[in-house]
């Protein structure tokens, strides 16, 4: 019986399959997107502006990513809400904000805009708010 297999062949493959799978599945779920803000402002009394500069690595350009926060909670809690959260604008341009009025943000964005959304939108104790947005854009 020295000829005898432990295993059948297509259960090797099998095995070999599901350890691919898991991990692609890891390598997936691994994020190297690092953040930092850059700005904070303030556009109403009940919502924070946030600037973040995003570093994916050193094969990737910086972006800037734009939030909307509840102005009530601290900078701690923002920092850790990344995960969660999503930007309004992704943009390579870090000085898009040109001012803050009357609760309406204003924008101008000189180079790519990779995802906007509007209006943004951002939610405070299971309420939806948004704030107005005007924006221009060029090329560069």
């Amino acid at each position: 019986m020295q000829n005898a297999r432990a295993f059948k062949k297509g259960l090797s493959w099998l095995i070999l399959l599901m350890g691919a799978l898991y991990g692609i599945y890891s390598l997936l779920q691994f994020s190297p997107l690092e953040q930092t803000v850059i700005k904070k402002v303030n556009v109403n009394n009940l919502v924070n502006l946030y600037i973040t500069k995003a570093d994916a690595g050193a094969t990737t350009d910086f972006s800037y990513r734009f939030y909307l926060y509840d102005a009530s909670k601290g900078d701690n809690a923002f920092t850790a809400s990344l995960d969660d959260n999503e930007p309004f604008l992704i943009t390579s341009d870090k000085d898009a904000l040109k001012q803050v009025d009357n609760g309406a943000l204003y924008l101008s964005v000189k180079g790519t805009i990779y995802s906007f959304q509007s209006p943004a939108s951002y939610m405070i104790n299971d309420s939806i708010y948004s704030v107005p947005i005007y924006m221009r854009s060029s090329s560069y």
